[in-house]
């Protein structure tokens, strides 16, 4: 699993956020419903379809810190 920085540049914390879903083997080109309930938790909009770099290039560090966290959190529940 990557390892986390939050002390990471936009383009660093995004190339994360996609490492990980790589990891939990979610789409990472487009947005699909599969990332629903953790960009739901995280609390980003996003739409079905849509480009996921120009999501996550919307995306301020604080909102990606929270995609971080639920990507994390969701992988560990996955492991239990």
């Amino acid at each position: 699993m990557p390892v986390l920085n939050y002390h990471a540049d936009l383009p660093s914390q995004r190339q994360f956020i996609r490492a990980l879903m790589r990891d939990a083997e979610l789409p990472t080109r487009q947005v699909t419903v599969m990332h629903r309930d953790i960009f739901r938790r995280a609390g980003v909009s996003w739409t079905d379809g849509q480009a996921m770099d120009n999501l996550l290039d919307s995306l301020n560090l604080h909102d990606l810190h929270r995609l971080t966290d639920e990507l994390r959190d969701d992988d560990i529940e996955e492991d239990d």
